[in-house]
This record gives C-alpha cells, sequence and structure tokens, in this order.
C-alpha cells in the first residue's frame, strides 16, 4: 500500500515558467508512482499566472491523487498564505499522511507550522540558498532587503528541523552542513527528461546561424546576461556571420533592445524544437547559484556551449561540449565553433545520463523518503 504525502508547492508546477517549474513538474510527477499525493499550489511563479499557458501545461502534472490551486498575492508568496495553509489542514483533518514535502523557498514555513501542531515530518526541498538569493536580488530591488532577516530565520529553522534536506546541488549541502548533518540531506541536480531532450536528432542547417539564450527575464541575472550578450557579443559575431540571428527566448525580454541580428521570441510552448534547431547554445550569466537548467537541457540535446563560469555553476567540467570561457571571449569562441559546424555531438549523453535523468535521481529520492516513513 502506497504511503500518503501531502506536497506543498509556493510555484505553479505545471508551467515551466523558470527551472523551478521544470523542477516541479518532474517531481510531483515522479514521486506520484511511488506515493499518493495531493497537491496544494499557488499559482504563478513569483508572479501572477497565465491562464492560457496553465491549460496548456496542465499535462505536465499527473498521477495525483488531488490538486488544489491558490489564487496569487505578493503577500502569500512573500509573507504567509494563510489559504494554502487552510487548504492542508482541511487535507491532513480527512487524510493520514505519512509525510509533507514543502518545495522552494521559504515553504519551510509550512512545514514547521504542520510538524508542531500534526507532529508530521516534513522535507523541504531547496532550489536556492534562498536568504542569499535575497540579497543578490536587493540589488536591483531594495525592498528585498527588509525580507532577508525573516527568510534567514525561517530557512535556518526549516533546515534544521525537516526530517530530510533536498538541496539543489553539493555546494549548497556543503553549506547547509553548518546547521544540519548531511547524513540528513539527499542532493538531487537540476535534470533533464531523456524523452525530450537528447542528441538524437537530424542536425540543423541553418544558412542563417542561429545562437540561442534562454530564460526567464523577470530574473535579473538572465536580463544581465540578455544585455552582456548585445554589448560585448552580437557586433563581433556578426562581423564574422553577418546574417547570424541571436535568439533570446523567455517571459518578460528586455523591450530596449533594438538590433538587426537579435530577436527576442518570448516565451514558447516547445522549447526543446528551438534548442535542437539551434547551432551554438549561450549562457553569458554574470552571477548565480544553484543548478542552471539552460546548461543540463542544452548538454542532454548534443548543442555546442558557450558558458561563463557562473552560468555552468555546479555542472561538472568533464563535458565535451561545454565551454566555459568570460564574456570577452564568447565571440571568437562562438565563432570557432560555427566554423567547426557541428551542431549536435551525442558523445556525451551517456555520461550525462548516470548522474542527471529526473527519472533515475527521482527514484533515488523516493526510496530515500520511503527510508524515514
Amino acid at each position: 500500500m502506497k504511503k500518503r504525502m501531502l506536497y506543498l508547492s509556493v510555484y505553479d508546477p505545471h508551467v515551466p515558467y523558470t527551472g523551478a517549474g521544470v523542477r516541479g513538474g518532474e517531481f510531483v510527477t515522479n514521486l506520484a508512482r511511488v506515493f499518493d499525493i495531493d497537491l496544494v499550489y499557488l499559482e504563478g511563479s513569483g508572479h501572477p499566472g497565465d491562464p492560457d499557458l496553465e491549460e496548456k501545461f496542465e499535462w505536465r502534472v499527473t498521477g495525483t491523487q488531488s490538486k488544489r490551486k491558490i489564487p496569487f498575492s505578493q503577500k502569500d508568496y512573500f509573507i504567509f498564505s494563510d489559504r494554502l495553509y487552510q487548504e492542508a489542514e482541511k487535507l491532513i483533518s480527512k487524510h493520514h499522511f505519512d509525510i509533507v514535502l514543502t518545495d522552494y523557498g521559504i515553504s519551510a514555513m509550512y512545514g514547521l507550522k504542520l510538524r508542531q501542531k500534526y507532529q508530521v515530518p516534513f522535507i523541504y526541498c531547496s532550489h536556492n540558498i534562498e536568504y542569499r538569493q535575497y540579497l543578490g536580488k536587493a540589488k536591483q530591488d531594495k525592498r528585498r532587503y527588509l525580507f532577508v532577516p525573516r527568510v534567514y530565520h525561517i530557512e535556518k529553522k526549516g533546515v534544521k528541523k525537516c526530517s530530510l534536506l533536498v538541496p539543489i546541488s553539493d555546494a549548497d549541502a556543503e553549506f547547509y552542513s553548518k546547521w544540519k548533518d548531511k547524513l540528513l540531506m539527499h542532493v538531487v541536480p537540476q535534470c533533464f527528461n531523456e524523452s525530450i531532450y537528447n542528441p538524437y536528432y537530424e542536425a540543423p542547417n541553418n544558412e542563417a546561424k542561429k545562437i540561442l539564450f534562454f530564460g526567464n527575464y523577470n530574473i535579473s541575472t538572465n536580463r544581465d546576461a540578455v544585455y552582456a550578450a548585445c554589448d560585448q557579443v552580437v557586433d563581433q559575431v556578426v562581423a564574422h556571420y553577418p546574417d547570424v540571428k541571436f535568439q533570446f527566448i523567455g517571459a518578460n525580454p528586455p523591450n530596449d533592445i533594438k538590433h538587426p541580428n537579435v530577436e527576442f521570441l518570448g516565451f514558447v510552448e516547445h522549447l526543446e524544437e528551438y534548442l535542437k534547431g539551434c547551432d551554438v547554445m549561450i549562457s553569458p550569466i554574470l552571477a548565480g547559484w544553484g543548478m542552471p537548467t539552460k546548461i543540463i537541457e542544452s548538454l542532454a540535446c548534443g548543442k555546442p556551449i558557450v558558458a561563463t563560469e557562473a552560468a555552468a555553476r555546479a555542472v561538472p567540467k568533464k563535458y565535451r561540449t561545454l565551454h566555459i570561457v568570460s564574456v570577452s571571449e564568447f565571440a571568437d569562441t562562438i565563432v570557432k565553433l560555427l566554423k567547426e559546424n557541428n551542431p549536435v555531438d551525442a558523445s556525451d549523453f551517456e555520461l550525462l545520463k548516470q548522474e542527471f535523468t529526473w527519472s533515475g535521481a527521482l527514484t533515488k529520492l523516493a526510496e530515500r523518503i520511503e527510508q524515514i516513513i
């Protein structure tokens, strides 16, 4: 008989607005094969949801016993969602839950309250070291500084009190080890779905070469990467390839960049088609933490990748298609790769699969959870 899990998420795990959404959908669907899951989540992803996208991506989360969506508000996301907590309590009053899983941000606050009131153990899934993220984002939005002490307190207490901590990288686990024994952690890196992201497709033959970057541009590090590319890379590559197209995919792109070789395509439903169709993938991100989804998915598709050290953080440097250089070296590296004309290389794929498939990583996580309940 399956054990029952209450899954509380402070973002919508159906829609891949960001890497968090990609991760959440895979977590819920894969864990639902092992546990009976009731899902309660806030719509959107730190911002209001898009009803059209919610409908399009409903298929991404399957196998749950029930789903309850809580309307987005800034108070619910940044402070506390009474509605999300009340839905959790309603479910606990009806069913016996063996475990609660709290996903992302400072969601541990719900696990802490439920643990204290109902003596139910909880798992805390951390996508970043949250208080450090707030400090970084505060450079663009000073209001974030007001939240840092509270975020630090909740994060630290959640890490200490949870029955199992799930960091996204070994580096994050090392940081958290000052608050929690590593034996009570289980790292799950950002992975890929091998049925969607793989190198087994016809290589593109683009007359006008395509250079791709993708991300949610509400996130300052992604917006800064666009400016870095346009300021330091585009014109140098155009000098060698006048028809080259730099394609930027993702919601909320900057609207102050006009260049004949630059295209902003917005949010796309099937990112993998654009990724497989490009000649080179780039990631000129200047700062960041956590596990970069875009690098893992691009490696899985066999793309030549040009990335900064910050962009490729937490990814092993053993993959032949991954080229880590400074932004000042991007243009020369891109030109070199375009001349080599090898837009898909499957040689890294089997090695990548050993560590970074969702099915493999989440099967191991489910086994770990079974041990504590």
